[in-house]
This record gives C-alpha cells, sequence and structure tokens, in this order.
C-alpha cells in the first residue's frame, strides 16, 4: 500500500489530466516505492494514516525516480548534442535511505 496518493504525484510530475493509463502506471510506482520503504524500515506493524512526513515524502520521491526510469534505463545518463550516453553505477536508493534513518528501528545482524 502507498503511503501516497496519485493525484499527489501526478501534481509533482505535472500531469494536468492524466489518462487512465497514466494512473495505473503511478499506482504501480507508489506501490513499488512503498513496498522498497516496507523492506527498508522492517516496521514492527504496518503504517497507518496518518502516515510521518518523511515515509510520504520519500514515497513520492522514489515514485518519480520509478517514474522516469521507465522512460531512460537506470543508470543511463544523456549529455546532449553529439556526446555518447553516460552511464552510472550508483545506487539511487542510498539518499532515500538516508532521509529514513530516523525511523528505522530494526537493523541487520553483522
Amino acid at each position: 500500500m502507498a503511503y501516497a496518493d496519485v493525484t499527489e504525484l501526478a501534481r509533482i510530475l505535472q500531469l494536468a489530466t492524466p489518462t487512465t493509463a497514466q494512473q495505473t502506471a503511478m499506482q504501480r510506482v507508489l506501490d513499488a516505492a512503498a513496498a522498497e520503504i516496507d523492506s527498508y524500515l522492517a516496521p514492527a506493524a504496518p503504517y497507518t494514516a496518518p502516515f510521518p512526513d518523511l515515509v510520504v515524502q520519500v514515497n513520492l520521491e522514489r515514485a518519480v525516480e520509478h517514474w522516469k526510469q521507465e522512460q531512460s534505463p537506470f543508470g543511463i545518463v544523456l549529455l546532449g548534442g553529439e556526446t555518447p550516453p553516460s552511464y552510472t553505477s550508483r545506487s539511487s536508493w542510498r539518499r532515500h535511505a538516508a532521509t529514513l534513518l530516523p525511523l528505522k528501528q530494526t537493523w541487520g545482524v553483522a
């Protein structure tokens, strides 16, 4: 279950009147981002509304990344002109994990 709604994601993506297909895709990326959040935080019980602001913010930010990755595969950076694309191997999840640290309650055993 997503922590943010399609209407807010559409506003961020600047989609004034999203199609049904776009709404379905937006829900999918919100759900995927929420699953990543839940996997990282591993809360003892699922969050209930009202959701923590950090969780909502990361859900939206990560969903935007997933949305854009559908248009440009992960790791490819287009620089423009006649320059060939550059490739990155950096994980885009790290900054979201850092944002969520104040909410993390459990840590893996080393």
